[in-house]
């Protein structure tokens, strides 16, 4: 998603005088666009926007995430709905929506850029689901859904809510395409990315028992003839491999990209420890934020010898068995076979489950909505006085730029109302979404075993969750 700002504020002029006002902003943003002038660009805003952003930040975001985008080509008017229109903005590089709304003072107050998707017309085709539809939550849940699994086409879906300490679930679709079986709360599905959280708990942990510092050299857990992890003076240090900027690449150079299927699976230690002896960074370690997989699984193989157990027996000994998380674990036992998900690609295609392992602490776990609310819970309170201070100390930034704030792990998340406990998944077949507010303590996880973006969906249910309080 790219967002410059998401606030909506102070009174609305009727529809009609609104739109003038609008399309005029629009007309603007255009001109200034492709005359490649952020900074008239950024006088467009008005006060509460600037406080959000300022004029650096604005310029980082302009640089990195629109001007990509090439020329914009066109704004066609779409919807205006409470002040905010929303147009379709084709650019060289992209289709995208883009929201705008303007103040009081006729300064923008909303410009939102977003995937784009075209808009449903007319009665939408619903999937078997056991919402009740009796409170607004469940009415809510069924908008939100429904329409996320109408565009999506997706098969199945579980939904996990967490609101005053209760437990609220959902379920939708199939557990297989075709097989009108409904998931339910013990369905099992890949939570792909989302276990580095458990990866980032399980390093605060070893930090606040001393076995290891965040500030050590990675090099210091490696064998003897691994390359040394420094560039532009610095060298990698563990904390750089938990929020992404240790300067590896997203992968190693000898895994194999050609196998989308199972990808991981043939890639163990020795391949992990042959590639160690060549290994370069691409950048200044601590100064840039770059998405990387090698980087957790690396910090996972550390833990794993720093603790002589493996990452799935970490995670059921420090995590699952402190929360009662009996169904989350990394390999599947027997009696799970009958509960697990069959995954789809984006072609609706079944797709083969992912096996982990070297690099496991990346994306291997397993799990269901009914322990993944247990281990929001787990994040937000806990009597285990060690493992919330190491689960406090997970939760704390480690890296901040103009697009991201990092803990270990964790990313903190703002939509606009307050930073979230946050992380995605996807594997295959399957996507993830799950976020904890830590100061309404609302939660939301949904579990999808199609590989479709479900974050807008589950960001739309956090924000009633919050914004109904």
């Amino acid at each position: 998603m790219i967002s410059i700002s998401f606030l909506m504020f102070g009174n609305l002029f009727a529809q009609n005088t609104q739109k003038e006002k609008i399309e005029k902003a629009k007309d603007k943003i255009i001109l200034h666009f492709n005359a490649q002038q952020p900074d008239s660009l950024y006088a467009m805003a008005g006060a509460a926007f600037k406080k959000q952003l300022s004029t650096e930040t604005f310029k980082t975001v302009y640089e990195n995430n629109l001007s990509p985008l090439g020329t914009f080509k066109a704004a066609e008017f779409e919807t205006l709905d409470k002040g905010v229109a929303k147009y379709k903005a084709t650019f060289d590089a992209a289709i995208l929506s883009m929201f705008i709304s303007m103040d009081s003072t006729d300064k923008l107050s909303v410009f939102l850029f977003q995937p784009y998707k075209k808009p449903v017309t007319g009665p939408i085709t619903k999937v078997a689901t056991d919402n009740v539809l009796a409170t607004g939550l469940d009415k809510k849940v069924e908008d939100v859904i429904q329409l996320f699994m109408f565009e999506s086409k997706s098969v199945g879906l579980s939904i996990g809510i967490l609101k005053d300490g209760k437990e609220y679930f959902y379920n939708y679709g199939e557990t297989t395409k075709g097989n009108k079986q409904l998931p339910v709360n013990k369905s099992l599905y890949e939570i792909g990315s989302v276990t580095k959280t458990f990866t980032g708990i399980l390093l605060a942990k070893a930090v606040t028992e001393g076995k290891i510092k965040l500030t050590d050299p990675v090099n210091k857990y490696l064998p003897a003839d691994a390359a040394w992890l420094i560039a532009g003076g610095d060298t990698a240090k563990i904390v750089h491999l938990s929020n992404h900027t240790s300067g590896l690449p997203p992968l190693p150079d000898n895994f194999d990209m050609t196998n989308e299927v199972n990808p991981y699976k043939d890639y163990d230690e020795a391949k992990l420890l042959a590639y160690l002896k060549t290994a370069k960074l691409q950048y200044k370690p601590g100064v840039k934020h770059s998405y990387c997989n090698l980087g957790v699984g690396l910090l996972g193989y550390i833990l794993s010898k720093t603790y002589k157990m493996s990452f799935d027996e970490m995670v059921t000994k420090f995590i699952a068995a402190k929360a009662g998380m009996t169904d989350t674990r990394e390999f599947l036992l027997k009696k799970d076979s009958a509960l697990f998900m069959q995954g789809y690609n984006d072609a609706l295609e079944k797709q083969s489950q992912w096996d982990f392992k070297v690099l496991s602490a990346a994306g291997s776990l397993r799990s269901n909505t009914a322990d993944m609310l247990k281990y929001a819970l787990l994040n937000l309170e806990t009597t285990d006085a060690d493992l919330k201070k190491a689960i406090d100390l997970s939760h704390q930034p480690t890296f901040k730029d103009a697009q991201q704030q990092i803990g270990l792990n964790w990313f903190l998340q703002n939509w606009g109302w307050g930073n979230m406990l946050f992380h995605g998944g996807a594997t295959g077949g399957y996507r993830s979404f799950f976020a904890i507010n830590p100061v309404t303590k609302n939660a939301v996880v949904i579990l999808c075993n199609s590989f479709t973006n479900i974050d807008a969906a589950g960001v739309a249910l956090l924000n009633f969750l919050d914004k109904k309080l």
